[in-house]
């Protein structure tokens, strides 16, 4: 898979597409008036996903055993993907529990954030900007990314209970329903702006350089084609 991207709209389409539904999948998110909440691990896989694309044309194509491809045939890409996502599960799992809120900021977020904490456990306490709920036994803080408006809900400390934080997140997901209305986030405009922006130059690249399917059948067979004692 790897070559020259400017001449090639089989690898520049599996390398930016992904990426480009990535950037406006966020952008539309942050468009939205009312914050949106998700887990960390959901957030990391949607990165994942967009990043496959640049993930297969370069790491994994540097990777793959050079008879793999002859051995498996068509089988080899898939295979290739799994053990990709398995890394990104393994990497989900080591770290530590987090909540990620879009379009929102801690200024609006901590009112909503304190409402669902009393709720949850009356002996909740706070300092500054972490949260301690020990019936839960849950201890986070809240930071914000101030270019993109949004808020990162992180643990601290490495003891802290699943079950918690997956009650947290949906307690935060009921109450933010009918959180205040916000203006719009501009970021989400500049996401929308980049991601139609490089599907476009994807979709240039491909008229220019005609069948699309043909490329893509040269192409594959090229990868598949070759000799393993080379």
């Amino acid at each position: 898979m790897a070559g020259d991207l400017t001449s090639d709209p089989v690898r520049l389409a599996i390398a930016i597409c992904p990426l480009a539904a990535y950037l406006a999948l966020i952008g539309f998110i942050n468009l939205r008036r009312g914050p949106f909440i998700t887990s960390g691990g959901r957030d990391t896989l949607a990165l994942a996903i967009g990043l496959s694309g640049l993930a297969m044309i370069g790491p994994l194509a540097l990777m793959m055993p050079s008879w793999s491809a002859s051995y498996y045939g068509a089988y080899a890409w898939p295979m290739m993907l799994f053990l990709y996502f398995l890394m990104v599960t393994f990497f989900n799992l080591i770290r530590r529990p987090r909540i990620v809120v879009y379009n929102t900021t801690i200024k609006n977020m901590r009112p909503l954030l304190r409402e669902v904490a009393d709720g949850l456990d009356p002996t909740a306490r706070w300092a500054g900007e972490t949260l301690f709920l020990p019936s839960l036994q849950l201890h986070l803080i809240m930071e914000e990314d101030y270019g993109t408006r949004n808020v990162l809900i992180k643990s601290v400390g490495p003891r802290q209970d699943l079950g918690g934080w997956r009650q947290l997140e949906l307690s935060l997901v009921q109450a933010a329903r009918q959180h205040a209305r916000q203006t719009i986030n501009p970021y989400g405009i500049f996401l929308l702006v980049v991601g139609a922006f490089m599907l476009l130059s994807v979709c240039m690249q491909v008229y220019v350089h005609g069948n699309f399917v043909d490329s893509f059948q040269h192409d594959f067979n090229l990868d598949l084609n070759f000799d393993p004692d080379f």
